[in-house]
Order: structure tokens, then sequence, then C-alpha cells
């Protein structure tokens, strides 16, 4: 089994209510679900030190998810959590199957974002790890330097910049993928065409992909995050611990911090 840590509310031994039923689910299925406060970076409900550790909380900045790591040995390393959680632990290794992009600095952007308008007439434009939602779409230089302003973006912050696609109006499918396993929502199986992005992912533990179509019914990887910090989108909370989490369990039982 895993110790299941979950995020408290701020000086308080009390679960975070946006991870309530989470920790209804993960303590049902036997798990040992313990709390960390990150303001007074302390863990409440003692760790067993007999099982691996997995976070299930709110994403969390290297520094942050550095120290973490230095109250409880985490299942996921800090280089592993990097490599999925910011574009460039995982774009490289998956280009074939990702829309084209470049990861430049603020400052030097707008050439790169120059570029791919004169190619699709707009661009998406991301940081590292999460997008600046209806702002991410970028249909001109004025859009893009409206972004960085807005966004308050400091001249050397690198930015995910990719080429547009038009997709097809379906919903993305989130599957998480325990070390290239992948699992989808309601039995969904993972696109043949990109299954050999599967074998790059193998290395981590766990981790996300989300899956878009486009309009000619390709499919693409539109995103690669890291598993813990990764909502659930179209899961229900039980299905993703009948499946990928057990999947992980299973997998670590000669695990040992």
């Amino acid at each position: 089994m895993l110790n299941i840590l979950l995020p408290s509310l701020p000086y308080q031994r009390l679960i975070d209510p946006m991870w309530e039923k989470e920790a209804t689910v993960a303590r049902k299925q036997g798990y040992n679900v313990c709390l960390f406060d990150d303001r007074e970076q302390r863990i409440y409900r003692p760790i067993n030190p007999q099982l691996p550790t997995l976070y299930r909380g709110w994403m969390l900045t290297a520094s942050e998810y550095q120290q973490l790591t230095e109250l409880t040995p985490l299942l996921v390393s800090p280089a592993a959590y990097l490599a999925s959680h910011r574009a460039d632990g995982w774009y490289n290794e998956l280009a074939d199957f990702t829309p084209h992009s470049e990861i430049v600095a603020a400052s030097a952007a707008p050439e790169t974002v120059a570029a791919l308008l004169s190619q699709r007439g707009k661009c998406f434009v991301k940081g590292l790890s999460k997008s600046f939602g209806a702002q991410s779409v970028v249909a001109s230089l004025v859009d893009f330097q409206t972004l960085l302003s807005q966004q308050a973006i400091e001249p050397t912050e690198l930015l995910f910049v990719r080429e547009y696609l038009d997709l097809a109006v379906v919903p993305e499918q989130r599957f998480f993928v325990v070390r290239g396993e992948a699992f989808g929502a309601s039995g969904q199986v993972f696109p043949a065409e990109l299954q050999p992005a599967l074998a790059a992912l193998e290395p981590r533990w766990f981790c996300t992909v989300d899956v878009a179509y486009d309009n000619a019914g390709q499919p693409w990887i539109i995103e690669v995050g890291d598993g813990q910090v990764s909502d659930t989108k179209e899961w229900t909370v039980a299905a993703l611990y009948q499946s990928a989490v057990a999947r992980l369990a299973a997998l670590t039982i000669n695990q040992r911090p």
C-alpha cells in the first residue's frame, strides 16, 4: 500500500475541504492518509515508514517540492516531479507526438510568436507548468504584449510557445500513466498512434497525459503533468484509486523510502 499525503488547512490539523472526498476514498481502500501543512511545513498524522509516500495535492514549485521531500521521502523524486510537471522536462522526449513548440525566455519570445503567427494566424503561449486561460491563445503581437503585462511576466521567465492546432469539438481525455501504462476514465483506451510516447514516459512513476484530436481525427498529446498534482477532470476519485493508484501501489510493494 501507500501513504497518501494530502493538504491540510493552514495551521490546522484538518483536511483541506477540496481534498475531503479523496481522503475518504483513500481510507476506504486501505491507504494511510496523512496531512501536509505547507504553511507550517509540518506533516500531521504519522507517515508509515514501511510504506512509500505519494503526495496528492496542490501544485508545488521546485523549491516547495524539495522542502516537502526533506520532511518525508516521496516515491517521486524532485527531479522526476519536474520531468512531468514542467514542459522543459518532457517536451523533447515527446516532440513527435505533440504540437511543435519552443521554450524561450519572455524577452526573446516575440520573434518566436511572430513566426508562428505567420504560419497559423494564432499560437498558444503558456508557462512551463500552467496556461494563462483564454489569454494563452495569441492572435497578434499586441495580444502577446498584453499577456506579458497582465500576467506580470518577467523578461527572464521561460515560456512554452506552441503551434496552434484546430481541435475537434470533443473534450480532451486525461490518462493517468503509471510506469508507462496508461489508464483512461471509464476504460478509455490510449490511442494506438501515441503508444510509442508511453515508452518514453516509462521511467516516471506517476504522470498524466492529456490527449485531444484534430479535425482530421489525429490524436495529439496536448499536455503532460505530474500525477500527484493533476486534477481528476473527467475521472471520479474512486475510479482513479481503483485503477491507476491501485496499480501504483502494486508496483511499489518492494519499494521503501
